[in-house]
């Protein structure tokens, strides 16, 4: 019990923190779910831990169903932020509709990040988490890269409704080896289940069907996002659209050429970028890009943090 007890004192701690950080209230079920990872609590029963028990250095306030770090941390922020992420969510739909249209290569897109989590503020990244067919990973970068492109020129939408950001971009091969590589990894598997599909939904559940993996640390919420995706399937669309099979050899070339050209385009653009980023002071922004011939990861000094706190 003494073992249970300072667990999840360990798992209150980390989400206190980053609450505190992101000035974001997580609900009592958001936490129980997600961010105690095999633990299997309800809200109620965390509820009760919390009224019953006293953890040092940890001072939630429990209004309304939401942890509050402080009293002046109103709730109210949560649903201004929760309405931008909706609003940005919307726009990435939109976008992956056009997207997966005019790229017969993409297999899947969802939203990752604040957006998905629903804490976006305005001006936050809409990060997009693509996985192609083996072998079709640039060309699909190098496309996906036009239409954002030519969405800002063209101004089809408010600019804070358009930063999308290519932060996590497999092939079938790449995701197939990541997955496999952060099978012991809570922040992985909580990412990868929080992640909101916005086309090749199928396809989508079919990657946490195979990752069946993640369902050991949140088993409830893992049994709950099958379910929900049950319905939510575009299968016959995706068998009908890949012809690509004729031009195999082109397209290789095609991709080889992506590989090296747009790799080195992104590694100058994130310099670039990191460089501005740490001149404003938001070294939590900073990332390292991570770039092979199957995947292109953008990974910030945010995300490094939290992996640390819930590395196992």
């Amino acid at each position: 019990m003494q073992d249970q007890a300072d667990d999840i004192y360990d798992g209150l701690e980390k989400v206190f923190r980053v609450s505190e950080y992101l000035k974001f209230p997580f609900t009592l079920d958001e936490v129980a779910n997600y961010f105690l990872p095999r633990r299997n609590l309800t809200a109620e029963q965390l509820r009760s831990i919390l009224s019953g028990t006293k953890f040092p250095d940890i001072h939630f306030y429990i209004k309304d169903g939401y942890l509050l770090t402080n009293p002046n941390q109103l709730d109210s922020s949560r649903l201004e932020r929760e309405k931008m992420s909706a609003a940005k969510l919307g726009s990435a739909a939109s976008f992956a509709g056009v997207l997966r249209r005019a790229v017969p290569f993409i297999r899947t897109v969802a939203v990752t990040g604040s957006v998905a989590y629903g804490s976006a503020d305005k001006w936050d990244d809409i990060d997009l988490f693509i996985v192609t067919r083996r072998n079709r990973l640039w060309l699909s970068a190098f496309m996906t890269l036009v239409l954002v492109r030519l969405n800002k020129l063209l101004d089809l939408r408010p600019p804070h409704l358009s930063p999308f950001c290519l932060s996590y971009v497999h092939d079938e091969e790449g995701f197939e080896h990541e997955s496999q590589m952060n099978r012991r990894n809570p922040l992985f598997a909580r990412e990868l289940l929080k992640a909101r599909p916005v086309a090749g939904v199928d396809q989508y559940k079919k990657i946490l069907e195979s990752n069946d993996w993640v369902g050991v640390f949140y088993s409830v919420p893992y049994a709950a996002k099958l379910i929900e995706l049950k319905d939510g399937t575009d299968e016959r669309r995706v068998e009908t659209r890949d012809r690509s099979k004729w031009f195999s050899f082109p397209l290789d070339w095609a991709e080889a050429m992506a590989y090296v050209f747009l790799s080195r385009y992104l590694r100058i653009r994130a310099y670039l970028t990191n460089l501005r980023l740490k001149s404003q002071g938001q070294n939590f922004r900073v990332f390292e890009p991570k770039i092979s011939a199957v995947s292109c990861v953008y990974t910030s000094n945010f995300y490094e943090w939290l992996r640390a706190m819930w590395e196992e």
